[in-house]
């Protein structure tokens, strides 16, 4: 599993198919979960991708930890997808 830096964006993508066919969903959701054990909604940030079905958050990691990213259609296709992004505290980080 790949770490990051505090500070790093992320670029998390979902991609929602019906019968192996890219679909368009009209209701996406989609929350951040922080290792200091805040969530936030963060729907208003998804973006339409390069083809039918494919959605993408830019997240900005700042806090070490585990962040969890949660992507969700609920309409068209009942499907989610979960990620989690490691943050290592930096060798340069002297706090």
């Amino acid at each position: 599993m790949a770490t990051y830096d505090v500070g790093d964006q992320v670029r998390v993508t979902a991609t929602f198919k019906t019968a192996g066919t890219l679909t368009n969903t009209a209701a996406k959701t989609a929350r951040q979960w922080k290792p200091d054990g805040s969530n936030n909604d963060i729907t208003s940030d998804i973006q339409t991708g390069s083809d039918d079905g494919i959605y993408y958050i830019d997240i900005q990691l700042d806090q070490v930890g585990t962040h969890t990213i949660k992507i969700a259609s609920t309409d068209v296709v009942v499907a989610a997808e979960t990620i989690e992004l490691v943050v290592a505290k930096s060798i340069f980080d002297h706090s």
